[in-house]
């Protein structure tokens, strides 16, 4: 296809503002984002943050800054199910204390 001299630099003209333009009004990334470590570090800016996000959950609350501050909460709350205490529950055939505690009376 053959196009005049000048609507050629028309068109590359045109296709530069249009990417330009378009690579302007696209949205930046969130240069905030905080670590899970910092949150973990930092109860009360979790603490802050997750009200935050808990305030706003369609739009806030689905940032990297909740991501990482949720999963922070997390993290200290409970932490891994290897670092919990045994439960202490009674073995297979043992007796209830209820029930060796009335034998003891008789």
């Amino acid at each position: 296809m053959w196009f005049r001299h000048g609507a050629q630099r028309a068109r590359r003209c045109l296709g530069m503002v249009v990417t330009l333009g378009t690579a302007a009004c696209a949205p930046s990334p969130d240069p905030s984002g905080l670590s899970v470590e910092y949150y973990r570090e930092h109860a009360a800016e979790r603490d802050v943050r997750l009200a935050k996000c808990a305030d706003d959950p369609g739009g806030l609350g689905r940032s990297r800054d909740c991501t990482n501050a949720r999963e922070a909460a997390r993290v200290e709350g409970i932490g891994s199910i290897k670092d919990l205490p045994p439960l202490g529950l009674p073995k297979v055939g043992d007796k209830p204390k209820a029930e060796t505690d009335g034998e003891d009376a008789r």
